[in-house]
């Protein structure tokens, strides 16, 4: 632009010149002096203004370049890179930035098009036309793009361009600014991606998963397609982190999940739910090859055998399939359902796969949901009171001790036609389907109400074991209700002992931190149920205001002939005393396991061996 005014100002002055030297020459020819003095004075009057141009023109001249050294300093200076070129794409400026980004030394665009030295793709790899075909196109505006250097790296760019207009409003040209954001990009995808997906095996997470889940239940098209959701258990993966540690459990996640990703297809959703639970979201998939895709699942999880050190695993797993259509599905939440048919696999003996179905209408073999009938069951049970409740002893290690009784209070329901139902049957369905709450509240109430009717059995008891779920230890109402019994009932504080299972303790650490010590706090005891099956047991320990650990009886029915659980044994009973806890063995089943807890140094025992469950009923005879 400074060109453009000084050479309008040089034409100026070449045209007043033209006029002097026109006007000379006239008084030369004319002899009237009166002409000749006029004359005179128009060319002193023509000089003046020749001067004052030639003045105008060195100011506006001076002004320009500093001008133009301002906006040249301000565009070296810019980290951004600038190029401009003309309407055709030939380039007049490249800034040292722009020249930095792309590699180019000083003078290698000159004579060059700006799309032989700036090539850029889209994400997949369409090559971008930088040279618009119309001359009034609006702006655009922060472009991602892909820009392979000489160097062979790939750089993420974010671009724009503009055209460069006249003082006519007509396009002269073209500027392009861009920037290379490759580590800002990556770093935002890397973070996209540890949102979405398991940290250890690379699969979708749990969130993930819901989210594809949620969605599709949200759609409204094609309310009659068929989908399926397959629900995956590993039967062996315990056996492997306890003989091998956990390190051992993780490579064998790691090897199965590439394995199981390419038997499924490419639109399905694979996610890891879980410690050792994945699910598949099969999205419109008939009923024929969704059964297909698990079959395939099992197959190659049975064929897979895992080594490790020298060891070598067999991996079996129990597969449960929902296939289902968004009619039939309504207000059910279809992970819940297919955990359900999971469930069901593993009780018809595991590495097997158990079909259930959710349509409208339509059903697959005729058979319903077991789980279903257990949540109506289950309430009619609490509303009639046929929720029978047991006791099972818990012995001091020492059989012959005259201490005061201790047992945990256990959970049957009597079924309208006088039979009895064990709480494996009902108890996960009563947690998937969110009443296990409900029969927590009913066995504290009911078991404080018997005991408060029977003072002699209270004054013989020195602690009655009760079981808290999950769900329950979430529950803001709970504290309030508890201590509601205690009053109510007039129960001693020390005289309970809450049993709260370490898996459920970790996923409500903090709300079950802060019941336990209300609790505690007016003299109520706590025990660590089922202690070392989480993934990370002892880290947790030191967390949490226990007073008892029951070693998990996984642990503890085998160390007879299982050195790794005698040592798994011995480690945790050493681990509570060392942090003032007493411990509490599970599954004593046999005279030899007994003594070799004996020789361990656990304080209590509990199991058939020493007594099986009673009904509740059956203390009165045993403690009067």
């Amino acid at each position: 632009m400074a060109d453009d005014s000084n050479k309008r100002l040089q034409e100026v002055i070449n045209k007043q010149n033209k006029t002097i030297a026109s006007l000379s020459k006239r008084v030369e020819i004319l002899a009237n002096a009166d002409s000749v003095n006029t004359l005179k004075e128009q060319l002193g009057a023509k000089s003046v203004a020749l001067e004052k141009a030639n003045l105008a023109a060195e100011k506006t001249s001076v002004e320009l370049e500093n001008d133009k050294s301002f906006m040249r300093s301000t565009m070296n200076s810019l980290s951004t890179g600038i190029i401009t070129t003309d309407l055709s794409g030939s380039i007049f400026y490249i800034n040292p930035a722009g020249r930095k980004i792309l590699n180019l030394k000083k003078g290698a665009s000159r004579h060059k098009k700006i799309d032989e030295i700036f090539r850029i793709e889209t994400n997949e790899s369409i090559l971008i036309d930088l040279i618009p075909t119309q001359k009034k196109l609006a702006p655009l505006r922060n472009q991602l793009a892909f820009f392979s250097n000489d160097r062979g790296l790939k750089c993420t760019f974010e671009w724009s361009r503009s055209f460069i207009i006249n003082k006519a409003e007509e396009p002269i040209g073209l500027v392009f600014f861009f920037d290379d954001i490759t580590h800002a990009h990556n770093l935002k995808q890397q973070l996209k991606h540890q949102a979405t997906h398991d940290g250890l095996t690379g699969l979708y997470n749990r969130i993930e998963f819901d989210r594809r889940l949620t969605n599709l239940i949200g759609s409204s098209h094609n309310q009659n397609a068929t989908h399926a959701l397959i629900y995956i258990d590993l039967d062996q993966f315990k056996i492997v982190n306890d003989a091998c540690g956990h390190q051992a459990g993780d490579e064998l996640l790691r090897q199965l999940s590439s394995i199981m990703s390419r038997q499924v297809r490419g639109r399905d959703t694979l996610a890891r739910i879980g410690g050792d639970e994945f699910a598949v979201l099969l999205e419109h998939c008939p009923q024929k090859v969704s059964l297909k895709i698990a079959q395939t699942l099992l197959r190659t999880i049975q064929d897979f055998r895992f080594t490790w050190q020298e060891k070598a695993f067999d991996v079996g797993a129990s597969l449960g399939v929902l296939y289902f259509s968004l009619s039939g599905i309504t207000s059910h939440n279809p992970l819940s359902l297919a955990d359900v048919a999971c469930y069901k696999a593993k009780e018809l003996g595991r590495n097997r796969i158990h079909e259930v179905s959710f349509f409208a209408n339509k059903t697959v073999n005729n058979e319903p949901l077991d789980e279903k009938e257990w949540v109506v069951e289950i309430n009619n049970a609490i509303t009639e009171k046929r929720l029978v409740l047991y006791q099972q002893t818990i012995a001091p290690i020492d059989l012959t001790s005259s201490e005061k009784a201790n047992y945990e209070i256990l959970i049957r329901i009597l079924d309208t036609n006088g039979n009895l139902i064990p709480p494996g049957a009902f108890l996960p369905a009563a947690e998937r389907f969110n009443i296990i709450n409900s029969i927590d509240r009913y066995v504290i109430r009911t078991t404080f109400h018997w005991l408060a009717e029977h003072p002699d059995i209270l004054a013989a008891t020195k602690q009655c074991s009760i079981n808290l779920s999950g769900p329950s230890l979430s529950d803001p109402g709970l504290p309030n209700f508890v201590s509601y019994c205690f009053e109510q009932y007039n129960i001693p504080f020390e005289k309970i002992c809450f049993e709260i299972t370490e898996t459920s303790v970790i996923q409500h650490l903090n709300i079950a931190k802060k019941f336990m010590m209300e609790l505690q706090d007016q003299g109520c005891i706590f025990a660590l149920d089922d202690f070392g099956t989480g993934m990370s047991s002892f880290s947790y320990l030191k967390q949490l205001p226990v007073n008892k650990l029951k070693i998990d009886g996984t642990f503890v029915r085998d160390i007879a002939k299982d050195p790794i659980d005698l040592a798994m044994t011995r480690s945790i009973n050493d681990i509570g005393h060392v942090m003032g806890m007493q411990t509490i063995a599970e599954f004593v089943e046999g005279p030899e396991i007994l003594q070799l807890l004996k020789e361990i140094g656990v304080d209590y025992v509990q199991g058939y061996y020493i007594a099986k469950p009673e009904p509740i009923e059956s203390l009165i005879k045993h403690l009067q």
